[in-house]
Formats: structure tokens, sequence, C-alpha cells
């Protein structure tokens, strides 16, 4: 895993082994930053459920400012710090360690709203519904007109949401992106 471009371009991520997390594959990250690459520099990020953070690191690379990461997980976030360290990201991010349905809105009550969120809950549990609900839905922490990109299983149903601008599929995953009520960006 690396990061793919940006002022880390090239620089090997690590994430330690025996983790109960999916690190986002590069061609699926790749992906998602030709799809968004014009809105991220200088956009406030926050990566939901960031694992090892490829995704928020990839954003701060290329220019995302401020760049929060949310996990759970201290095996995780250990590793995110480190990788931050490696990449010499460390002051373009904040890492918060908690559960993503508690300390979202601490974080956006604490920092403001998002130009754009990334969320990868774990596959197939029933935080996914309540999430995109929150986030796209209600328009919680993001701006009017800001994206929400949800990473989920493709058996995984998103009911009651609005129609994604876009969807691209990898197997058995996929990328949604959907633009909150608002102005477009």
């Amino acid at each position: 895993m690396r990061v793919i471009a940006g002022k880390a371009g090239s620089l090997q991520l690590q994430c330690p082994k025996g983790l109960r997390i999916r690190p986002t594959a590069d061609i699926i990250r790749e992906t998602l930053f030709n799809s968004i690459g014009p809105y991220v520099a200088g956009a406030a990020f926050c990566d939901l459920y960031a694992g090892c953070g490829s995704v928020g690191i990839e954003a701060a690379s290329r220019g995302a400012d401020p760049v929060v990461l949310i996990e759970r997980d201290r095996r995780a976030v250990k590793a995110i710090e480190a990788n931050l360290e490696h990449t010499k990201l460390a002051e373009a991010a904040e890492i918060v360690r908690g559960e993503v349905m508690t300390l979202y809105g601490d974080v956006v009550r604490r920092r403001g709203s998002f130009e754009i969120v990334f969320a990868d809950p774990p596959y197939l549990v029933d935080e996914l519904a309540a999430l995109s609900q929150r986030l796209i839905v209600r328009g919680e922490g993001v701006v009017p007109g800001g994206l929400v990109v949800l990473q989920h299983s493709t058996h995984h149903d998103l009911p009651d949401l609005p129609e994604p601008s876009k969807v691209k599929g990898f197997g058995e995953s996929a990328l949604s992106f959907f633009q909150v009520a608002g102005e477009a960006r």
C-alpha cells in the first residue's frame, strides 16, 4: 500500500497484520482521487473508519486541509500515527480515536463542517444506514454542495438515499458518490 500522488507520492504505508480492517486498495483510492481530484486541495476532509489512514493520508498529500481521521482500533491509530510521521504529513492531520457514530458530531462541533467526507465502515454492519442518513440526507457536518463518498459492499443496499451522482464498482466493493443538497461543487 502506498501514497499515490502529491507531496508524499510513492511512499509506502504500513498496516499491521492481524487487524480486523480492510485497507482501501490502491486501485480504489486511485479511482476515488481521480474522481474528486479537483476538489481536494484546500478542502476540509474527514476520513471515517480510517483504518491505517491511507485515504486521509492521500488527501493530505494532495493538499486537503484540515484532514481528520476517525478510527476506534488502538493498533490502527498507532499505524496512522506512524504513517503520518513517515510521510511527513503529521501536522496536516488530526487523529480522533473512538467510535465514529459517537465522535463525528463532536468533531464537527469543534472543527466545523467538511467539504469532503469519506466513509468506509465495516461491510454489512447496521451502522451504514444510520451513518448515510446523517451524512447524506441530513447533511450533518457536510457543507452545502459538499461531497460524501461511501465505500461499501456491492451486496449491501443503500436504502432511503437519493440517487448517487456516480457509482464505481470493484468486485465486492463499490464507491458511491453523493452531493449534499446545496450549491454544486
